[in-house]
């Protein structure tokens, strides 16, 4: 175990590999990341409802997020996310650092602020860039951290590096690459996430605190819900894009997201989709 930053002895490891599904044992080795990320991936989803239930905060202590991920059966933001997943990594004794990037794919902005933060993981003598929290145009394993490198599959994946020096991950869809975020390698600590995440609960131009945004990725299809739009992403085949009714959209959490949500907050998340 260990006593650093990243918390790892503070973890209930056996309850977040429950979690995940995940089974065998651990080891800090690249088939154990790789595996780790798939599991986590497929069984917890990006989820913001905190930010439209009420919520006067978003805690990022590893107690509260182990709380809120591992035992109700929630989803998670990224930042969330990314605290539980570096307690596990540290637990199983990886080395690595955090980075913040900024998001692409959905503004076309190549300059907006650096809210995405994710992993880079050493594993059998290479870097590995690890994110399980980008959501439904993300990995679904790690992809080596070197210029050029590919993620071959179903999903596919690229990372460029601009002349700037900015690192660029990108999904390559069939009708061309989409750019999801540019980053550089400068460090970033857990102090730094408390900031991104009062931006993200509390600013007026977050775009997590407004509406809903559920994202999952799953081997065979990725799920992305904004609002009451619902967009589905398959190997090969353009995404489809759907308007959800009501009910639809208030089952969607459980039924295709897979987060467990107490009553009250589905009778608060009607009233919030309802509107003024």
């Amino acid at each position: 175990m260990s006593d650093s930053m990243w918390q790892g002895s503070g973890v209930d490891l056996d309850a977040y590999l429950t979690r995940v599904g995940y089974e065998g044992d651990v080891a800090a080795d690249l088939p154990t990341l790789r595996r780790l990320h798939i599991a986590h991936v497929d069984a917890i989803a990006f989820d913001n409802l905190d930010a439209l239930l009420g919520r006067t905060e978003v805690p990022l202590d590893l107690d509260s997020v182990q709380r809120k991920i591992v035992r109700q059966g929630r989803g998670g933001w990224c930042l969330e996310q990314v605290v539980l997943m570096a307690a596990v990594l540290d637990r199983v004794g990886f080395a690595f650092t955090a980075f913040a990037g900024r998001t692409r794919i959905r503004t076309g902005n190549r300059f907006g602020p650096a809210l995405h933060v994710a992993l880079l993981v050493e594993a059998d003598g290479e870097r590995w860039l690890h994110d399980v929290s980008f959501g439904a145009h993300g990995l679904h394993e790690p992809i080596r951290f070197a210029q050029d490198a590919r993620l071959d599959g179903g999903f596919s994946f690229d990372l460029v590096r601009e002349p700037t020096g900015e690192h660029v991950l990108r999904f390559l869809r069939p009708e061309g690459p989409a750019e999801l975020y540019g980053f550089t390698t400068d460090v970033r600590y857990p102090s730094d996430f408390e900031l991104l995440n009062h931006f993200c609960l509390t600013h007026p131009r977050s775009p997590f605190n407004h509406r809903m945004v559920l994202q999952r990725t799953q081997p065979k299809v990725r799920h992305l819900l904004a609002g009451t739009v619902l967009t589905e992403i398959r190997p090969g085949e353009p995404a489809t894009v759907r308007e959800l009714g009501e009910a639809e959209a208030l089952s969607a959490p459980g039924e295709i997201f897979g987060i467990t949500l107490e009553p009250g907050d589905v009778q608060t998340l009607r009233k919030t989709l309802a509107g003024p």
